[in-house]
């Protein structure tokens, strides 16, 4: 991270503030001070994302970057990487990564940006109410993006296949899988879906079916659009207040579009660290242990196993700009067992962040711990999914879902977006929900207040 953390002071004057990275087997989790991250939002928003002339600036790096990445990437789908000798395969690799790792330094201002974005928004709405249920319901209106997220652009895109005509079928479902095989990796895991699993998910959709699907995604962006024109005439929002709400529309389909480029990443880096685990007889698994630079060094022939090694099970990263310091067995259980206990209150209310309210009250369903989305079908149609956060390989998993509540995230992150995508209620940010909730408690959410209460 440190490389992108520079690269992102060098762009910008400002990069995220130090923090400590915890990797306990698959896990990652990085600990920041929370005051530290609310300035830098909002001075990284005031200064980059506020004057037109900067966020100019900004989307259009951004669009050379991601135009470089997919260039390079355009170049492995043409090559078998197993043909290259090895200082060729290591070129190669060096330029994949200096690609994404330019990318991600854009990339990774995402969630400073809406934080800010976000806190400005509801800052402004406050003036307006006075029932933080009105609030909480205007705020989800005036931040819900009205262009599809790429979730339901591949589902849309799937369904209108039903639509050809039988000796269209093949063709299509070819090219759907050439353009979505990537659509449920995750960043430790990735897979490859070929025509015969997208055939397998619309073999039982009729026509009628397809039509009416495209007819509601169209209802959607649609009622996206009236909800929040209700808001902007009732409320009559300022010029700056109506460009806060653009700023976050905007910043929101930004890091929708970042996932999607992370995903397609995270399977050429796949394909790059099978090939060297075939070369160097080393698990490719093993080789995501080694830092970007490492991984460079890797390639041209260096031995790391070593460190692999005394990694692969506990390692603390300390990040700051321009300095790293990786600590492992002993000195990392010490530092990672002063974040092993979460401090909460038991209780049977639990607040969190309203992020679809799917215009309902109150729901009432049967809770379901879903940690990871290997666990997916536990969860039966209806239930209420409680989890930490989501990822793109949760999707299935929430199609079943009556209700979503996860322990991090706001009105941005992936399961606020899919849930109103969804038209299913969702509370964010609730921090200790999977803690508390056990499976089959009865939950009731407010979707309004935002608050959880285990009935039973």
């Amino acid at each position: 991270m440190v490389p992108m953390f520079d690269m992102m002071h060098e762009l910008f004057g400002i990069c995220w503030p130090e923090g400590l990275v915890i990797y306990d087997h698959d896990k990652a989790l990085w600990i920041l001070e929370n005051e530290a991250v609310v300035e830098t939002s909002h001075k990284f928003t005031e200064k980059i994302i506020l004057p037109p002339a900067e966020r100019e600036r900004f989307y259009k790096i951004w669009d050379e970057y991601v135009g470089k990445l997919s260039q390079i990437e355009s170049e492995i789908d043409k090559i078998s990487l197993s043909h290259l000798n090895d200082n060729d395969l290591a070129i190669f690799f060096k330029r994949w990564s200096q690609a994404y790792l330019n990318y991600w330094a854009i990339g990774m201002t995402a969630e400073l940006i809406n934080y800010s974005l976000e806190d400005k928004l509801k800052k402004s709405l406050r003036a307006y109410f006075e029932d933080e249920r009105d609030l909480n319901k205007a705020f989800a209106t005036l931040s819900t993006p009205t262009q599809m997220s790429f979730y339901k652009e591949e589902e849309a895109d799937l369904v209108k296949i039903v639509l050809l005509d039988e000796s269209e079928k093949a063709k299509a479902l070819k090219k759907h899988s050439e353009n979505y095989f990537w659509i449920y990796n995750n960043y430790f895991d990735t897979q490859i879906l070929d025509e015969i699993y997208f055939a397998n998910q619309i073999k039982h959709k009729t026509r009628d079916d397809a039509e009416k699907f495209l007819t509601e995604i169209r209802d959607y962006k649609n009622k996206a659009l009236e909800g929040k024109d209700v808001y902007k005439k009732k409320l009559n929002l300022s010029g700056k207040e109506l460009g806060i709400v653009n700023l976050l529309n905007e910043s929101i389909i930004f890091q929708d579009v970042r996932k999607k480029y992370n995903l397609k990443a995270a399977h050429y880096l796949e394909e790059f660290l099978r090939d060297f685990s075939a070369r160097r007889d080393i698990e490719a698994r093993d080789l995501k242990w080694l830092l970007p630079k490492e991984m460079e060094r890797f390639a041209d022939g260096e031995d790391l196993r070593e460190a692999i090694e005394k990694r692969k099970h506990l390692a603390t990263v300390q990040i700051a700009l321009g300095s790293l310091q990786i600590d492992v067995q002993n000195t990392a259980s010490k530092i990672s067992s002063q974040f092993d206990v979460l401090e909460f209150e038991e209780s049977t209310n639990i607040q969190g962040t309203v992020a679809s309210t799917s215009n309902k009250r109150y729901f009432r369903g049967i809770a379901k711990i879903i940690l990871s989305p290997r666990e997916g079908n536990k969860l039966k149609a209806g239930e209420i999914l409680v989890t930490t956060m989501t990822t793109p390989d949760f999707v299935t998993c929430m199609k079943r879902a009556g209700a979503i509540i996860t322990d991090i995230g706001g009105v941005t992150c992936h399961a606020a977006v899919v849930s109103r995508e969804f038209g299913i209620p969702c509370i964010v940010g609730t921090e200790y929900a999977t803690k508390i909730i056990k499976d089959g408690d009865i939950l009731e959410l407010h979707n309004l207040r935002g608050t959880v209460k285990i009935v039973r």
